[in-house]
């Protein structure tokens, strides 16, 4: 359970520098180095994400075998991420960190060697993304420790809300910058993956930082996986805070991928075409890039358990109105009214889970939280679509509006969320 102003800091290391002061993040070598590495390797990702598909297509023309790939990624993320988590509190997360994305370089270099000499199998490419989601699987769970070592404490909330402006300019950008490097040459996005990836890489080996685990917490972490992965769970069954935040995740995920395609289903029901599709969901997208830029100022100054309560019912009326009215240009407006009450919620959450959980814990608990945030998310689109079937995009969107309104009464309810009513700078992990 959650303490509050501890005689013992179990938190590990802290950061320190220009930002410890309250000047920019970036004014810390350190910080700089990770978030350009890190948003790099991001970009071409969201490059080469696009890319796969098109490349299979213009193979063979199955939507079925671009599915395939599309989803082979996914597939191996999920498969080591609760074995990754493990990792990252026994062995160095630096050497992780480095080792991951130079393992997908050497993966996707393939794939330029197939597109460049003509031999592009649907095996090969579906190979090379599970690959890759196994090495991301790995490296997801340094993640939260590692900002964590190089952020000082009173400065995460702004951390958080420039991590996800930096995702949702990603999400923006990427695709549409994929299409095109596909259009010039279909080895170009590639190439400009292998790329970033050599980036991360070189990001993080230029941290200076120890990033951890720290020795005596390497020579505590002797048991075997399983064991070591149990533990991170028993943790999250103990708080109250992180059993609540990973059904939360899990949910809202979920009613997220089943919002996205629902509202890809409304537009066309109302004759929209693709263009029009496109510039919806890139309005959602600039939500998220605003809601990213205010969601730090938002959260340091309301109390939290009341943003989360006030949100929530906030994006019940949202989908309500998406179901509701006629007019493509105002389903655009309130998808970004979505993203932007979502980006302070994920900023309090993010900040109150760094703030609970041991760092020898840290790797191992954060990995499981996001292993149950993904596992259901292909849940969404699936209820979606079997709803808009049977009853009409419209009705299919209200009953995504009904399980956010049951989230939101959960909100209200749940004894877990009293640590919300605590400063979050007098909240520190239990030892």
């Amino acid at each position: 359970m959650f303490q509050v102003v501890p005689e013992k800091d179990t938190s590990g290391p802290r950061a320190v520098g220009a930002a410890k002061r309250g000047g920019s993040l970036f004014r810390d070598r350190d910080y700089t180095a990770w978030w350009i590495g890190t948003t790099v390797s991001g970009y071409g990702s969201a490059l080469a994400a696009f890319a796969y598909p098109l490349l299979i297509l213009s193979v063979t023309g199955s939507s079925a075998s671009a599915g395939i790939v599309a989803s082979a990624e996914g597939i191996g993320t999920l498969a080591t991420m609760l074995v990754g988590g493990a990792l990252v509190d026994r062995v160095s997360r630096r050497a992780i960190l480095v080792a991951s994305p130079l393992v997908q370089a050497v993966a996707v270099s393939t794939v330029v060697v197939a597109v460049l000499t003509d031999h592009i199998g649907i095996v090969h490419v579906a190979v090379v993304g599970l690959v890759q989601g196994l090495a991301v699987g790995v490296a997801n769970g340094a993640e939260l420790p590692v900002l964590r070592r190089l952020v000082p404490e009173e400065r995460l909330a702004t951390a958080f809300a420039l991590v996800q402006g930096r995702d949702m300019a990603i999400r923006l950008v990427g695709p549409s910058t994929g299409g095109v490097l596909f259009g010039l040459a279909r080895w170009f996005p590639f190439v400009g993956d292998v790329v970033s990836f050599l980036v991360g890489a070189l990001g993080a080996a230029l941290v200076r930082r120890p990033l951890g685990p720290d020795p005596e917490q390497r020579e505590a972490r002797r048991e075997p996986l399983p064991t070591s992965i149990a533990e991170g769970l028993r943790f999250i069954r103990s708080n109250a805070y992180l059993r609540y935040l990973t059904v939360w995740c899990a949910l809202s995920n979920a009613i997220t991928g089943g919002l996205l395609l629902s509202v890809v289903l409304l537009i066309t029901d109302r004759r929209g075409d693709p263009a029009l599709v496109g510039a919806v969901t890139s309005l959602g997208a600039l939500g998220g890039l605003v809601g990213a830029a205010v969601s730090g100022r938002i959260a340091r100054k309301v109390p939290g358990r009341l943003l989360v309560v006030a949100v929530s019912w906030m994006v019940v009326a949202a989908l309500v109105g998406i179901a509701l009215v006629p007019a493509p240009w105002a389903i655009g407006v309130l998808l970004a009214l979505v993203f932007v009450f979502i980006a302070p919620l994920n900023v309090v959450f993010g900040t109150y889970e760094v703030r609970l959980i041991p760092d020898a814990l840290m790797g191992r608990v954060s990995s499981a939280i996001n292993f149950g945030a993904v596992s259901i998310r292909w849940l969404g689109p699936l209820v979606a679509g079997a709803l808009a079937s049977a009853f009409g995009p419209t009705a299919a969107m209200l009953g995504f509006a009904g399980i956010q309104a049951a989230l939101a009464v959960s909100t209200v309810l749940a004894s877990g969320l009293h640590v919300l009513d605590v400063p979050v700078d007098e909240v520190t992990a239990a030892g």
